[in-house]
């Protein structure tokens, strides 16, 4: 088990990962959403999708460069808002399953699902092992 320094300093890093990530799919999802929607979404190219598709990216842009900026300005919050990506899409899933729209189904031919679900467990994993190493050194300081 690590330290709460050293899993911070683990957070920070996989938050810059996860921002460079985020800045990839922001630019497959805006400048080269053409080529992503046909080769890696596998969605029909319709003047709609095409523009949900820009939007996205220009959320997965903003949340990348918001990312650098916590890592680089605020670190001690980073564990946080890595556990919110996680918590954030789970909503979203549910949503889509209340909403009759399953996004996660495996009868879908969008790749990108088997990439998020790697992302997501790595992103767990690390802010998980913040919360334990936090928790054990309060209570060893009792």
């Amino acid at each position: 088990m690590f330290t709460k320094e050293k899993a911070l300093k683990i957070a920070v890093i996989t938050l810059f990962v996860v921002a460079g990530v985020d800045i990839l799919r922001g630019y497959m999802h805006t400048f080269n959403v053409w080529w992503a929607s046909e080769y890696i979404a596998q969605m029909t190219q319709t003047a709609d999708t095409m523009h949900l598709m820009i939007t996205f990216g220009i959320s997965n842009l903003l949340t990348g460069f918001i990312y650098i900026l916590i890592g680089l300005k605020a670190k001690d919050i980073a564990p946080y808002v890595l556990v919110l990506i996680p918590i954030s899409y789970v909503l979203g899933i549910i949503s889509g399953h209340t909403t009759g729209v399953n996004t996660m189904s495996s009868n879908t031919a969008w790749n990108g699902m088997y990439m998020l679900y790697v992302y997501w467990t790595i992103i767990t994993i690390i802010s998980v092992n913040y919360f334990v190493a936090d928790y054990k050194e309060k209570r060893s300081l009792k």
